[in-house]
């Protein structure tokens, strides 16, 4: 059984507007409050079985990362 890929979303901003983005740049979503953005990558990342969640500052460097699901270090093997 091969290992399964985490699944990325970020928060950016673009254009006075807060992106949910999942992998490269597929947008899942566009919000003008960054906890509105924040709260649906949250519900999005939940569903997946691994995920990782990276908020943007408004300059665009890392704010906070979040994993959601298990990591596949913690898998025996």
């Amino acid at each position: 059984m091969g290992m399964q890929p985490r699944i990325v979303y970020k928060v950016v901003p673009r254009n006075d507007e807060w992106h949910v983005v999942k992998g490269r740049n597929e947008c899942e979503g566009r919000f003008k409050l960054k906890p509105d953005a924040v709260r649906f990558a949250r519900f999005l990342a939940m569903r997946e079985t691994l995920a990782e969640l990276r908020v943007a500052k408004l300059d665009g460097s890392v704010q906070s990362e979040s994993i959601f699901g298990r990591d596949p270090q913690e898998v025996e093997g």
